[in-house]
């Protein structure tokens, strides 16, 4: 089976975890839990190959990828020793990629040139670009996706970043035999999907939303960028709830906080309010608990795969289908089954 050929963009806590996922089933072949979806076409998830990153960091630019994923404040949990992927990581623009505040607490800005980014992803024959530089770098998501197109790239948007809802950028990459998967990746069970779940039973059993609160504590880069950048991600995830509310409903609320203890960990309290039969009250308590950068992970190995194989069969319109089921902020919104099946059918359509 031929290999997926990946470039990374931005080398941080989501990579790390992608990058030793990959590998801890390319060692293990026939291990299929924790997998959405074992295969996806004929594609594994060891059919995934880094062939180069891009990022700003000191620590990590001018290294092999498997070394530059364990530098500067990468610290979520290890899921095994990564393989030794022939891949570089390159000087990328900073553009937006960094604010004051993450230059001095997280980012040592690299000195080196700043590199051929269309040239590297051609001669590496890169399939598809994972775009993981953190929220709020529209100006640096902007940029790559440009280069993907130029350089004739698949191009999947991790971050809530509006790409992928253009229909302009979707066609762009239609027209040269390209997808656009996008835009903010879901965890494979994340707060946001189980906050819409409990949200649709409550719809479903006739109950009036007074409160929905979400509230995100993390102690990883991210979450400190999100103190200075948290509208993006804040808008991705009310989006994403707000479908399963009425007009009547009290509108969700996200914050994020910042622990200050250096951890992959995440933890999230979820509490919605509401008004039973004769206008009674209801409570409903939810926290969740994990390492966010993994769960994420195991998102992106199905979008990788089902990238790759929308470009392999021609069928690059289903793209819009397949969002749903990946992004908090698709094309089009639908309910957790509703995108499941709509991958599930795309997967036997292709």
């Amino acid at each position: 089976m031929k290999k997926i050929n990946v470039g990374i963009i931005g080398v941080g806590s989501f990579t790390k975890a992608l990058v030793e996922g990959v590998s801890f089933y390319t060692k293990n072949p026939n291990e299929t839990i924790g997998l959405i979806n074992p295969l996806i076409g004929e594609y594994k998830v060891k059919d995934i190959n880094f062939v180069c990153a891009f990022d700003v960091d000191e620590r990590k630019v001018g290294k092999k990828l498997h070394e530059a994923i364990s530098a500067g404040s990468n610290i979520t949990k290890e899921i095994t020793k990564p393989l030794k992927y022939n891949a570089d990581v390159y000087r990328g623009p900073t553009l937006d990629g960094v604010i004051k505040e993450m230059r001095e607490s997280f980012v040592r800005e690299s000195s080196a040139p700043v590199a051929d980014v269309v040239k590297i992803l051609k001669e590496n024959k890169t399939d598809i670009v994972v775009n993981l530089v953190p929220s709020g770098s529209d100006q640096a998501t902007l940029f790559y996706a440009e280069a993907a197109l130029k350089a004739r790239c698949s191009f999947i948007n991790c971050i809530p970043t509006s790409l992928a809802t253009n229909p302009k950028w979707r066609k762009q990459f239609e027209n040269k035999g390209l997808v656009l998967l996008g835009d903010d990746i879901k965890s494979q069970l994340g707060a946001t999907m189980l906050n819409r779940l409990l949200l649709e039973i409550l719809k479903m059993r006739g109950i009036k939303v007074t409160k929905s609160e979400q509230i995100n504590r993390g102690g990883n880069a991210d979450h400190f960028n999100l103190l200075y950048r948290f509208k993006h991600k804040e808008k991705s995830k009310s989006e994403a709830l707000k479908s399963f509310l009425g007009k009547d409903d009290a509108k969700p609320t996200v914050g994020f906080f910042y622990t200050g203890e250096p951890s992959g960990h995440k933890l999230v309290n979820i509490r919605i309010e509401g008004e039973i039969f004769g206008r009674t009250p209801i409570v409903i308590n939810s926290l969740v608990e994990d390492e966010i950068s993994i769960n994420g992970a195991g998102t992106v190995v199905d979008a990788i795969r089902i990238a790759r194989l929308l470009v392999d069969r021609k069928t690059l319109k289903e793209a819009k289908s397949v969002c749903p089921f990946l992004m908090k902020s698709p094309p089009e919104q639908m309910s957790d089954q509703e995108g499941f099946r709509a991958f599930q059918k795309t997967l036997k359509k292709v």
